[in-house]
């Protein structure tokens, strides 16, 4: 089972080098502790952007697999900060319209432009990007952060909104028992927090309040949110003071150990010669990175890919065990899933009983007992009606290549991945912050543009394909305010400016209600737990339901997390 990488979005392209050189007098500038940077005044949001500024030393090298290294140099004149920063290493070339490298640690704000009358600093935001853990980076179109912002100085809510690039796949979760022994774990965690102390250190410089930070982020940053709430048992040392999570959380991935992961470090250290070497993870740092690059790969070997491990240190137990102690963050929470994740998870072309059983042993069960595959499939019947996307009647889509039981698979993983870890953390978040946790359910298909084929033919824009439904990222772009990922369609618009504007009530305030914006209870006003439904006017508009849907469901796999290592 890979996570799907949703598509990317249309993009401002932002010029010039992000090397130390003169600048015009018009440009905006900041003064960290190391130096002076330059941005770019995006005069047409009035916003000033400083983009690709490092945040820690180049991790190739003798950097290379090791936790993240502070900045320890500094430097006279003014360098300028105008574009985005290469994209840490991934075999999609996509990712490299910024260019594509190990000195990739870089962080951007966006902040409104500044006026001589502005005194009070704006709390931060920081966007942690998608990606399975092994894709993606800060450049990518549909993570366009001047939208939200300019969303924010509307309302009279002024933000100050940053993002930041991490090292992914085997760059950044590497194991093996050479790894776990050198301390050089869970580097893509450590990179983040790495983020969040120069953030602390340096965001006043740029008009940021460093005691009103949000982490916020989707699928595997999603992830990251809830793996930093569980970073040393809870502390969070003062770099980040809220949560939102969009589809994920800290009990959706694995947790494997050096048995799952040893035999891929020893392919890779075989590769490139490495095998003789007294210490091989020092060898790996030797190896050119044109070389070592190809080999680091997820599609090359058995399973899900790297993903966090526990190390007893920065993740100290299994996300279930820390939930059940309360050793997490208790700060406010904003935590969701759309309607039909599992839809980009369900494999296709499973039309028996035994082939959903071969599925469940194979892709997600990691040891179920026969006895509990046989309940998840009792709790998941094999009825379309009750399947995933949701509303969608006795359709099966099986004449698009789906499989009989594509419906039913799809609510099987977007319960065991999506929706049951977002109930059972939810309830540990309201448990120990019963008054600032709050969680929805996106329930609106989303846009897409027009296209036309190599041969001529225009399809014309509409909803998202109707076997998808409501699918992983969806909501994305209504969160970020984004215009090209929204559509043209008026209550479109009206559902992202409602919801943004959630997001940044909560942003400042760490709670998402205020003016002009629909109620939104908290997680705990009801026994059963009460979720916001976010959904267009002509859907039936906002509402409030318990967070009841397959129930026993999500409870019974939540149950049995721990098998999966989480």
């Amino acid at each position: 089972m890979r996570f799907h990488l949703h598509a990317a979005l249309g993009l401002a392209v932002l010029a010039s080098s992000a090397s130390c050189q003169p600048t015009t007098s018009t440009a905006p500038t900041a003064k960290v502790r190391n130096g002076t940077y330059a941005g770019v005044s995006l005069s047409g949001f009035k916003q000033d952007a400083f983009l690709g500024m490092p945040y820690a030393q180049d991790t190739g090298g003798q950097n290379r697999f090791r936790v993240p290294q502070a900045l320890n140099t500094s430097w006279s004149g003014v360098r300028t900060a105008q574009n985005y920063g290469n994209a840490c290493p991934d075999p999609d070339p996509t990712d490299a319209l910024y260019g594509m490298s190990e000195n990739c640690l870089s962080i951007n704000v966006v902040r409104p432009t500044k006026k001589a009358s502005d005194k009070a600093p704006l709390p931060v935001v920081v966007w942690i990007h998608g990606g399975s853990y092994h894709y993606g980076t800060t450049g990518l179109p549909s993570y366009n952060l001047s939208y939200i912002v300019q969303q924010s100085v509307a309302m009279g809510k002024p933000i100050l909104a940053t993002s930041i690039n991490y090292r992914k796949g085997g760059w950044g979760n590497m194991y093996s028992i050479e790894v776990q022994g050198s301390g050089q774990t869970n580097l893509a965690l450590r990179d983040m927090r790495q983020a969040l102390a120069w953030i602390q250190e340096n965001i006043a410089a740029f008009g940021g309040d460093p005691k009103r930070v949000t982490i916020w982020g989707e699928s595997s940053g999603s992830f990251a949110v809830g793996q930093l709430l569980l970073s040393y048992g809870g502390r969070t040392d003062g770099l980040f003071h809220r949560s939102i999570q969009e589809s994920g959380g800290a009990t959706t991935a694995w947790y494997n150990g050096t048995d799952w992961y040893q035999p891929t470090y020893n392919t890779i250290v075989d590769a490139v010669n490495c095998t003789d070497a007294v210490d091989t993870l020092d060898c790996l740092r030797t190896v050119p990175y044109d070389k070592l690059a190809p080999l680091i790969d997820p599609n090359l070997y058995p399973g899900p890919g790297w993903y966090p491990t526990v190390d007893g240190d920065i993740m100290p137990q299994f996300p279930t065990e820390l939930y059940a102690q309360g050793k997490f963050a208790h700060v406010p929470h904003i935590y969701g899933t759309n309607s039909d994740e599992g839809t980009d998870n369900a494999q296709p072309g499973i039309n028996t009983d035994d082939e959903l059983r071969e599925w469940l042993q194979r892709e997600v069960g990691f040891g179920y007992p026969a006895s509990v595959v046989e309940r998840i499939m009792q709790l998941y019947p094999d009825d379309p009606a009750q399947g995933v996307p949701i509303n969608t009647g006795l359709q099966t889509f099986e004449d698009m290549g789906r499989g009989k039981q594509y419906k039913r698979v799809a609510a099987i993983a977007g319960d065991i991945f999506y929706h049951g870890p977002r109930l059972a953390e939810a309830r540990s978040y309201a448990q120990y912050n019963p008054s600032n946790t709050f969680v929805y359910r996106f329930n609106t298909r989303g846009y897409l543009p027009a296209t036309t084929d190599a041969n001529g033919t225009v399809t014309p824009a509409g909803l998202n394909f109707d076997y998808l439904g409501v699918e992983h990222a969806t909501e994305v772009p209504f969160v970020f305010n984004n215009p090209d990922g929204v559509g043209p369609w008026p209550e479109y618009r009206a559902l992202s400016t409602a919801m943004s504007g959630m997001w940044i009530n909560f942003v400042n305030s760490g709670n998402p209600n205020g003016k002009g914006v629909p109620a939104w209870p908290r997680y705990a006003d009801g026994p059963k737990g009460k979720n916001l439904v976010l959904q267009t006017r002509s859907q039936g508009g906002f509402y409030v339901e318990d967070d009841t849907y397959r129930l026993q469901g999500r409870e019974y796999l939540s149950l049995w997390a721990k098998r999966r290592h989480v």
